[in-house]
């Protein structure tokens, strides 16, 4: 047995069609408006829904939209019988909402059972093929508000005419007054029970009616609006602004769509008002909250806004990433030459300056390959849990040298700060790039203050500021210089950007800034104005896990001389500037030396070479194949030997791509004679180590 749910306002119609379905062999449920059809069918899913539209609480239309929004109930039949909505656009708009048919009343009782039989059998058998999707909300509104207009307009005409009979025939009073009355009530009902806001003001923006949904909005009855004005409720330029729109709206005898900003309770919200003028009588306005989808398209604006800076970064990674290889490549030459000049020159020596300065401009163009590596995220970060506060304060005497002494810093710590994990040098690399910001946003004497605070944010946090509800701590850093104005915010961040003069900055500051932030999952916020300073927010995620005891690291070599050795070493690498410097360099600490310029080559050294081979040094990307497949291939001639990758490229880069295992012994060029010495020795020794265990 089917089971039928039929819905209407009026207990008269409900009865009849209950028992002229029922006679039918069908099991009826009813619902008196569309909330409560929803409830029940929610509970038990009928086999159709036969519905009104003019109803109370929720009417037909909107039960409708709902019905084909649900998923439990969007695949059942749904047929709208009404007698108040009649007319062509009203069937349409019915049908896009997803109705199966419209019937309109009176129809004879026959042809009602047929038209619902017909619909319960192709229902069965039609192929279900796309799923049913509610109309969208604008387009919802829009035809909705339509088919209200039409309906006001109809009764409004009617009551012309009963006005017109009361007027000039006094025969036919009784009737008329009896179509009056009927029409007001249905007018009511109408007006009382949509959703929607309404009221109708006349042509001088006075007040005449509203319905209750806007009398409770501004706190009166319905019947307290008449001669009232938009003064009496809004603020003035608010009040100032409606009128000027009734105005125009009058004047131009068209319907008009808004958004406008409402105001109740104090409280500012978006609504969409659609105002028609309906003759030259006054203005008929309807209106609803749109203060979420608004909120969703900030939020969506604010994400698309953030996707288009980490793309900014992305292409700027692509570029950092291939050139850093070849850059630092030549930079450790550069680096190395020097380091190795310097010790046979006298300071007095005239060259002796120019090659200090040599190491110096070297020096400075590896910082700046870094920090490009950091902007693009691409730098290894060595992350531990930190006590933040004590990480700042550690670093408040090297900031003051840096921004010089006419400039204060004011340091704030927050209490019992929750942990964070994070690479103590990025944290360094951070408060120095936003303080050297500040300070030359300083004109003469000023101050920076920053501050550390737990910061719990919710939901709203991700709508102000697209920051993920969650635990955070917060470390701000404020100056009290010219500030930026809208134009300069929304680029500060991007790579190579600078307001400064040439020569005085790179323009990665702010953009190693803000991929350091990136890469621990972080969130910065920037407020300035232009003559009120600026103020950078960065939230990092709160640490939860309890904090490791790091291990101690093992001595390298000592400031001084370099450790020696009387290994033999393998190097492989196909920069020939490079292989001859890496070659002088540990020839001069005793080491025996193989040198390939190829990995093809390396192999036949490794066959050919009688004696033991204790390290391999190797470029990590080189052609034919890359340092990993080299040290697997040298590993089958020689089971004891260890292997030390080197590259110009960050190893988070390399690691990604499968060209080193984790935890495999690294250099990252470029490195300074020292630092080659120190990690040769470091992996030698550790090798003499575990055979000395084994």
């Amino acid at each position: 047995m089917k089971t039928l749910l039929i819905v209407d306002d009026n207990e008269q119609n409900l009865y009849m069609l209950e028992v002229l379905l029922s006679a039918r062999g069908f099991k009826v449920e009813k619902a008196f408006n569309g909330f409560e059809a929803l409830e029940k069918a929610r509970r038990a899913p009928p086999d159709m829904i036969i519905s009104d539209i003019l109803m109370p609480v929720m009417d037909g239309f909107a039960l409708c939209r709902s019905w084909r929004g649900d998923k439990k109930l969007k695949n059942i039949p749904f047929v709208f019988y009404t007698a108040t909505y009649t007319e062509h656009e009203d069937e349409n708009f019915a049908l896009s909402l997803g109705a199966d048919r419209f019937i309109t009343k009176p129809i004879e009782p026959s042809k009602f059972l047929e038209i619902i039989s017909r619909t319960l059998e192709n229902f069965k058998t039609a192929e279900k093929t796309a799923p049913r999707k509610p109309l969208a909300e604008n387009g919802f509104y829009k035809k909705y508000n339509a088919a209200l207009f039409r309906k006001l307009e109809d009764k409004m005409l009617q009551l012309e005419r009963v006005n017109h009979i009361l007027e000039n025939d006094v025969a036919e009073r009784k009737q008329a007054e009896k179509i009056l009355r009927e029409s007001e009530n249905k007018y009511r009902t109408l007006i009382e029970n949509i959703p929607q806001k309404i009221y109708f003001k006349n042509k001088d923006s006075v007040y005449i009616s509203c319905n209750l949904n806007y009398a409770r909005d501004l706190k009166i009855s319905p019947h307290e609006i008449a001669g009232k004005t938009d003064y009496d409720f809004f603020p003035e330029e608010l009040a100032d602004k409606y009128r000027a729109d009734d105005k125009r709206i009058m004047g131009s005898g068209a319907t008009a769509e808004l958004e406008e900003i409402y105001v109740k309770d104090g409280v500012k919200s978006w609504v969409r008002t659609i105002k028609t003028p309906v003759s030259d009588k006054g203005i008929l306005g309807i209106f609803w909250d749109i203060t979420e989808r608004k909120q969703a398209d900030e939020e969506r604006r604010k994400l698309e806004k953030q996707m288009i800076q980490n793309q900014k970064v992305e292409s700027v990674g692509r570029l950092a990433g291939s050139i850093a290889h070849d850059f630092n490549n030549m930079l450790t030459v550069i680096c190395s030459c020097a380091e190795l000049a310097l010790p046979q020159l006298a300071p007095e020596h005239p060259v002796y300056a120019y090659l200090k300065d040599i190491q110096t401009a070297a020096n400075r163009s590896a910082e700046l390959t870094k920090q490009l590596l950091t902007f693009a995220r691409k730098q290894p970060a060595r992350p531990k849990v930190l006590r933040l506060n004590d990480t700042v304060r550690n670093m408040l005497k090297i900031l003051q040298l840096l921004i010089g002494e006419n400039i204060k810093i004011v340091w704030n710590p927050g209490a019992d700060l929750w942990p964070v994990k994070l690479d103590p040098s990025q944290v360094d690399q951070l408060l120095a790039n936003l303080c050297l910001n500040a300070r030359d946003a300083i004109s003469g004497k000023g101050e920076i203050a920053i501050e550390t605070g737990n910061a719990p944010l919710d939901a709203a946090a991700k709508r102000q500021n697209a920051i993920a509800p969650g635990s955070y701590v917060k470390i701000s850093v404020r100056d009290n210089g010219c500030g930026m104005d809208k134009e300069t915010l929304t680029h500060i961040f991007e790579p190579f950007f600078t307001t400064k003069r040439v020569g005085q900055g790179a323009g990665l500051g702010l953009a190693t800034v803000y991929g350091i932030v990136k890469q621990n999952e972080g969130y910065i916020n920037v407020l300035s104005k232009p003559g009120h300073g600026t103020t950078f927010e960065i939230y990092f995620p709160r640490n939860v896990a309890a904090a490791k005891t790091a291990k101690p690291e093992k001595a390298g070599a000592s400031p001084g001389e370099a450790r020696h050795g009387k290994e033999t070493v393998l190097v492989v690498e196909d920069e020939p500037q490079l292989i001859k410097l890496i070659w002088m360099i540990l020839e001069s600490l005793d080491y025996k030396v193989l040198i390939a310029v190829t990995p093809g080559e390396a192999i036949r050294l490794a066959e050919k070479h009688t004696g033991p081979i204790h390290l391999l040094v190797t470029d990590l990307v080189m052609p034919e194949m890359n340092g990993l497949e080299l040290s697997r291939e040298i590993l089958k001639r020689h089971p004891k030997i260890k292997s030390l990758f080197m590259s110009g490229h960050s190893p988070g880069l390399i690691g990604m791509k499968g060209f080193m295992e984790e935890n495999a012994d690294f250099i990252q060029k470029p490195y300074s004679i020292r630092d080659l010495a120190a990690k040769v020795r470091e992996v030698l020794d550790r090798k003499q180590d575990a055979e000395r265990e084994e």
